[in-house]
Order: structure tokens, then sequence, then C-alpha cells
């Protein structure tokens, strides 16, 4: 569902730059074929996730909702072999 464009981040209450905290925001919009993506921005305005395209604007928020409450999910690393 997401596609992660900077690596591993820690996202959920703001980003820590710099010593100070830089809030991040979801932005929904609407993609090529008129479906509803939304993309994770760091509070520097960097892209650091965007979703799959999904038919609703609804759906759109629900995936929102969802990586929301997983966010303090274990990291899995499936490099180590």
């Amino acid at each position: 569902m997401f596609k992660h464009f900077a690596g591993t981040f820690t996202f959920w209450g703001g980003i820590v730059a710099g010593g100070s905290r830089m809030a991040g925001k979801y932005e929904i919009y609407t993609d090529k074929s008129q479906g509803f993506r939304f993309r994770l921005k760091a509070g520097n305005g960097e892209v650091i996730a965007t979703s799959e395209s999904y038919t609703t604007k609804a759906a759109a928020q629900k995936g929102i909702d969802s990586v929301k409450a997983n966010a303090q999910s274990v990291v899995v690393d499936l490099t180590d072999k």
C-alpha cells in the first residue's frame, strides 16, 4: 500500500530536525486516472511516502487512518539473512 521514498522513517507526531520539531502532513489528491491517492510529506515538504490509488476519497482517508493506527508497529528487517 505504501511506497517509501526516503527509506526508513519515523514520522508520527512530528519530525525532529536540527533539534526542532516540524509537523508533517498528509495530502489527498487525484491522480491521472481520477483515482484518489495520499502522500505523506515531512515538515520540510519532502514527500516521504505515497499511497496506491483508491476509487473514493473516503477510501483514501481510511488508508491514512490505517497508516496512523499502525505507525508504531515493529520494524522487521527483511534484509538480514
